[in-house]
């Protein structure tokens, strides 16, 4: 199946960085002297960086695919628009309202002090 896109290059290549970055990264622990230089507070900057990319990508793709789908069923590209963002915000408001309701009746009272 070939394909004549000329983007196909880029993508490969981009797909071998991220395996080789990956396996780079999961080496590093077979060397301890690597494994001390990682402190606690970068290990958990990376983390949060990689889930916040990871979200930001997951969310892009979703919110076009519910705008898609919204003028396919025959509205404007902005009332699409606006019904995707009200349905993410809606999203948003529904998952508070569920951690809220479980942290009330499952009794969890999570403290800082």
């Amino acid at each position: 199946m070939p394909v004549n896109n000329p983007n196909v290059g880029v993508a490969f290549a981009l797909v071998i960085g991220a395996g080789a970055a990956t396996a780079a990264g999961a080496a590093v622990v077979f060397f301890p002297s690597l494994v001390k230089l990682a402190s606690r507070r970068v290990l958990a900057s990376a983390l949060g960086i990689s889930a916040g990319v990871m979200t930001y990508v997951s969310f892009v793709e979703i919110f076009q695919k519910s705008n898609g789908s919204f003028v396919d069923a025959g509205n404007s590209e902005e009332d699409a628009y606006i019904y995707a963002t009200l349905c993410f915000f809606g999203g948003v408001i529904i998952m508070l309202l569920i951690d809220f309701l479980v942290r009330l009746f499952s009794g969890e009272h999570h403290n800082h002090n």
